[in-house]
Formats: structure tokens, C-alpha cells, sequence
């Protein structure tokens, strides 16, 4: 019954509710929890909004039996099927994921409701169109008595299409500002602007549905769902920003195909060797064609042969599609292969190589 008296007939979460509620109860945010499980934050919020996804219920039955194993409760009773118990409830027919969850993830009224698509931001210097503009960031971590300054006072430009490496000593704030460009992380103070999107000003919400839409992601350890298989880890992003099975596995098979991992499309992933995990895990990044894809040490745990199998992969696609790849690494040799470096150091970018990174005023 609502506050006024009236009944309220749509079906209850109580699903999504309890694993959100354990989840809070051990102190996860979405990221540290999909670290955990190997499940990507945005399939995690979504289960947490609608735990049967309308669209690829498979899959939603098994991120709900890892995710509730993860957070102690009991896995197997979040498999059961819809209509036993409640447990597992369908959203009307006539439905989609982003129609079920608007309500619940309404932005700010200070910020539009639809994203523009990206679009060319002109460079002061008649270079080519900037990408990505971060002016003034600063971020800390930490409690009062121990606070770590992980950026200060950071200010650059990436260009369109440019290939980008981002350097420094362990501890310098490298992923920090990958994570806070992508808007993974908020950041105290500053702007940061993607393709003219003040990704600063957007809720939660908004930056999540951005990402989806507009980024890919490359992680040094793959994050591949061990249980499916290289196309269905593929397809997996698709599925929860609502394309349909068929639609999904078309795309899935063709980025596969791109990265020359089409015979492995049915392979599990511990029937894959490093680099080729690693090549899915680009497919998937790459699924949703972004217009910029961040990578966090993607050769980091591969052997030297194989790594550069998979930076002359990322080199190809940056030349066919014309994507702005960002690179965090500590490997001179990788750095060797971008267009430009940008070289940290103690939370501050201390120099940078070359033309299609442009430090901007103040840095």
C-alpha cells in the first residue's frame, strides 16, 4: 500500500533489494563488489534494480547465484526459476531493462536526461577534435588522520583517435586518473569533459549509462566470466544495456571475427591461452563501439611474444576504427608503440611526448 492509501500493483524487487542490502552491509561499492566476483559493476546494478533481466535470462540466473555465493547468502536459491517463491520476477512483456530501471535511476534535474551523441569538440590549436579534457582535477583517498593526494592539480587534453599512454612509478595515480577520466571515480575538484560531456556534472546514474554507451574497458586480469563461454562473455555488455539475444550474438560473433577469435567463439575460458582471453576481453570492450576505450595494463600478465600480439591488435583496431585508446602501463616498450606518452608522477603529470596529448593550461 502506498503513503496515500492507494494499492501499488507492479511486483516488488525483493530480490535486487537483498542483495543490495548484503552488499552495503559489508561495505562494497559496486566496483570493489564486481572485483570480487569477476561480474562487471553495471551487470551487478542492474540485478541489484531488476534481478531478472528481460533480455538474456540465463545469464541473469547465473550472475545471481555467483553474486548472492559472493555475498553470503545462498546462491542457489537465487537460481530458482521465475514464478517459485517469488524469488525470480519477470518485468512486463512489454518492457525493456532501461524502460524497468528509468524510474529508479532518474538524474538530477540539472543534468539533461539523454545523452548527445558524442561529438566533435574543436581543438584551440586547429589540431584534430579533442577527446578527453580534464582541467584542475584533484582526488584523495583516506580517513582525516591518513589521507593519500592520489591527483593534484591535473590538466591535459587527448585528441580524437590518438593512441595515448599514461606512465609513471607504481603509486604515481596512473589507474587513479584512468578510473576518474572514465568516470568510474568521482573527483573532488575539477572538470573533466569527454567528447564535450561534462562527465563532472552527472549523477551516478547518467555517468553509468555514458560508459555504457560511449567507452569500452580493458582490464590487465580479463574479468571473463569463467562459466560462458568467449561469445557469450562477448555479448554480455550488450545484453544488459538491452539489445536482444539475436541482435547481441551478431555483433558478438563480429568483433570476435575482428580480433581473429572466431573458431574460439564457443571456448570457455580456461580453454583459452592468456592472449586470447585477453582478445576477448578487448571483442567485449569493443562490442558496444565505443569512441574511446580505456585500457589498465592490458599486457600485464602476458609474456612478451603475446603481448605484442595484442598491442599490434589494439594498434590495428585504432588505425580501422578510428577509436581513442588511453593506455595505463609501466612498460617502456608499450609507451613505445603510442602516439604520445603522458609521464605521472606523485599524483601530478610531470611531462608528456609528443603532439596528440596536449597539456593543458595550469599543468
Amino acid at each position: 500500500m502506498n503513503a496515500d492509501g492507494s494499492h501499488d500493483d507492479r511486483p516488488k524487487n525483493h530480490t535486487g533489494q537483498l542483495l543490495e542490502n548484503a552488499r552495503r552491509e559489508l561495505g562494497l561499492s559496486l566496483e570493489e563488489a564486481a572485483r570480487r566476483t569477476g561480474i562487471p559493476a553495471g551487470i551487478l546494478g542492474a540485478l541489484e534494480k531488476n534481478a531478472s533481466h528481460s533480455s538474456g535470462a540465463f545469464h541473469s540466473r547465473v550472475f545471481l547465484r555467483n553474486y548472492a555465493d559472493s555475498l553470503g547468502l545462498d546462491g542457489r536459491a537465487f537460481y530458482r526459476r521465475r514464478g517459485t517463491e517469488g524469488w525470480i520476477e519477470e518485468p512486463s512483456s512489454q518492457s525493456t531493462p532501461s524502460q524497468s530501471t528509468a524510474s529508479q535511476d532518474a538524474p538530477s534535474q540539472d543534468v539533461p536526461t539523454q545523452d548527445a551523441p558524442p561529438r566533435d569538440v574543436p581543438s584551440p590549436n586547429g589540431q584534430p577534435p579533442i577527446m578527453v579534457e580534464a582541467r584542475g582535477v584533484y582526488k584523495s583517498y583516506g580517513a582525516e588522520d591518513f589521507i593519500v593526494h592520489a591527483l593534484e592539480d591535473v590538466s591535459l587534453r587527448i585528441e580524437k583517435g590518438s593512441l595515448v599512454a599514461v606512465m609513471g612509478p607504481s603509486g604515481c595515480g596512473k589507474t587513479t586518473l584512468l578510473n576518474v577520466l572514465s568516470g568510474l571515480d568521482e573527483i573532488e575538484r575539477g572538470e573533466i569533459f569527454v567528447a564535450g560531456e561534462p562527465l563532472h556534472a552527472m549523477n551516478d546514474a547518467r555517468r553509468t549509462g555514458y560508459r555504457a554507451r560511449h567507452m569500452g574497458f580493458v582490464f590487465q586480469g580479463f574479468n571473463l566470466m569463467p562459466v560462458l563461454s568467449a561469445v557469450e562473455n562477448v555479448e554480455l555488455p550488450l545484453l544488459v544495456s538491452g539489445a536482444g539475444l539475436a541482435v547481441a550474438r551478431k555483433r558478438a560473433l563480429e568483433v570476435l571475427e575482428q580480433v581473429r577469435l572466431a573458431d574460439r567463439a564457443h571456448h570457455r575460458p580456461n580453454q583459452l591461452s592468456g592472449g586470447q582471453q585477453q582478445r576477448v576481453a578487448i571483442a567485449r570492450a569493443l562490442a558496444g563501439e565505443p569512441t574511446i576505450v580505456w585500457a589498465d595494463e592490458p599486457t600485464g600478465n602476458l609474456d612478451s611474444d603475446t603481448s605484442r600480439e595484442v598491442l599490434d591488435l589494439l594498434l590495428r583496431l585504432n588505425r580501422e576504427n578510428g577509436q581513442t585508446f588511453v593506455v595505463v602501463t609501466h612498460d617502456p616498450g608499450v609507451g613505445e608503440l603510442m602516439d604520445r606518452i603522458v609521464r605521472m608522477e606523485d599524483g601530478r603529470i610531470v611531462g608528456q611526448a609528443g603532439g596528440p596529448v596536449e597539456v593543458a593550461p595550469g599543468a
